[in-house]
């Protein structure tokens, strides 16, 4: 093994994991994990085990390259994709869907027929949730099946998540999240760096492989390759921090920028309410400058039917008055009342009240 302090074996790091799981030597120890997740996920064991490349070519012109973290097929045939993957992926579901269909699309031969196409199992374990609506999820397998009750479908392409604890986190994995052999894999892949010389010597009694693993790290780490393995693990790190930093700093730029548009979006909002605050008050002020007026309108429009009818009375008074004291064939003259106020015709009303005869009457017309 390497001195380096900074070298740990972290089999959860996927260079670090294709080179000791890759290796033929590990081939009883790669088929004790996966019996380990088959059992869990309820699949056929495996007897016997084949590394394969894991280099898969385009079929087609300008097709993508896959390469598969570790490509192995068993004693029937079954083909198998194994995935280490701790940086999150949105995608991630899909891109294991889309090496298992790599793997799927390329396993006939010419003149070989479709019911001789091999069943494919894509192994991926995770360090992030399976899935954001259930946290709690630890293990998941995915088949194509019919939605609508019928029981169609195939078993011919299968994938399974195993969740790893997060270490960076430092989450503690529940005693009851897998069961058997997995939970010491799982134990294993995660925190194998960690682990105590105690904790070794029970994993060597309780987990099938784990000796042939022991003996592939101790050997494989402390020869050349080993050594320029952790380099590429180390310097893999470092570009994948470096690109983690950037989106982070992508991210802060975008986060600024869209809290930025929003700050100027609910001032402009803000600008816009007060305007229309400031519109419906003066459209408020000027409804109730109409209605003040409109009410003078009619108050003015009631004082001068007001001072009419009152008039008008006044006038009927004096003809009634002019009669009673003169006979009702005494008249008096043409347009008697033209421009008299109210006031005069309760001044006249009196003067013809004190007149004693016609004549003095009709001299107050003059």
């Amino acid at each position: 093994m390497t001195e380096d302090p900074n070298d740990k074996v972290d089999l959860y790091k996927d260079i670090i994991f294709r080179a000791i799981f890759g290796d033929d030597s590990t081939r009883y120890a790669l088929k004790c994990l996966l019996n380990a997740v088959l059992k869990q996920a309820e699949l056929p064991l495996i007897a016997d085990l084949e590394l394969g490349n894991p280099f898969q070519l385009p079929i087609f012109f300008g097709g993508k390259c896959t390469v598969l973290d570790l490509h192995a097929v068993d004693e029937t045939g079954r083909r198998f994709d194994i995935e280490m993957q701790v940086k999150r992926q949105e995608f991630f579901g899909d891109r294991l869907f889309y090496y298992g269909a790599e793997l799927y699309g390329t396993s006939l031969q010419e003149g070989e027929g479709y019911t001789e196409l091999p069943k494919i199992v894509c192994v991926a374990f995770i360090s992030f949730p399976i899935s954001d609506s259930r946290p709690n999820l630890w293990f998941d397998k995915w088949q194509m099946h019919s939605t609508l009750g019928t029981g169609l479908g195939t078993d011919k392409m299968t994938n399974i998540f195993v969740r790893l604890p997060r270490v960076s986190d430092k989450e503690t994995l529940p005693l009851t999240a897998f069961a058997g052999q997995l939970a010491y894999w799982v134990k294993i892949l995660s925190s194998y760096s960690k682990l105590t010389d105690e904790e070794k010597l029970e994993l060597s009694r309780s987990t099938e492989g784990f000796n042939e693993l022991e003996r592939r790290i101790e050997r494989f780490f402390s020869t050349e390759e080993g050594k320029k393995v952790f380099v590429a693990q180390r310097k893999y790190d470092s570009w994948m921090r470096d690109i983690e930093l950037e989106q982070e700093r992508d991210r802060q730029a975008r986060f600024e920028a869209e809290r930025r548009t929003e700050e100027a979006e609910r001032r402009t909002e803000e600008a816009e309410r007060r305007t229309e605050e400031e519109k419906r008050r003066t459209e408020e002020a000027e409804r109730r400058t109409e209605e003040a007026e409109r009410r003078t309108e009619e108050e003015k429009r009631g004082r001068e039917e007001d001072r009419r009818l009152y008039l008008e009375r006044q006038k009927k008074m004096i003809v009634r008055l002019f009669k009673k004291q003169f006979g009702a064939g005494a008249e008096l003259p043409d347009n008697w009342a033209e421009g008299r106020s109210c006031d005069d015709l309760e001044a006249l009303a009196d003067k013809i009240d004190e007149c004693s005869n016609l004549n003095e009457v009709l001299g107050l017309f003059r």
